[in-house]
């Protein structure tokens, strides 16, 4: 199975929460995980944010750093070129999606995923429109 992970199911996979268990079921069972190139600097952001908010301290912070540096490495990362931007702007224009939500969309569709994951209501809404099988997290 070709699964898909947006930044909010990503993260899931970091600090245990609500979604997590699927997440990590979902990556256990996929043959090939991929997410957008865009996904580092969002999943460094959370991290950041996490860390702000208490929810990390500096050492856990430092630790689930390398841990995604470690997964992004067996992962798929789907550089956003042309081919992508062209349908990122057609996702906009169809279900009114943010810009990193639309190149994620994007990613998953010209990927050809099989299983679509994201925390994100909006994005599991426009995931579906667009034709793709969605697990809600």
């Amino acid at each position: 199975m070709k699964l898909y992970l947006d930044a909010s199911a990503l993260a899931k996979r970091y600090l245990l929460e609500s979604g997590s268990e699927t997440v990590l079921n979902r990556c256990r069972q996929a043959d090939e995980v991929l997410s957008s190139a865009v996904c580092v600097p969002e999943i460094a952001s959370v991290f950041q944010r996490w860390k702000r908010e208490k929810k990390l301290t500096g050492d856990l912070y430092h630790l689930l750093k390398g841990e995604f540096a470690s997964d992004i490495e067996q992962a798929t990362l789907v550089e956003p070129n042309a081919d992508i931007l062209r349908e990122a702007v057609f996702c906009i224009e169809k279900t009114g999606l943010k810009t990193l939500d639309a190149i994620h969309l994007a990613s998953a569709i010209k990927t050809g995923c099989d299983l679509f994951l994201s925390a994100d209501i909006q994005q599991q809404k426009a995931a579906r429109l667009m034709g793709l099988r969605v697990e809600e997290i």
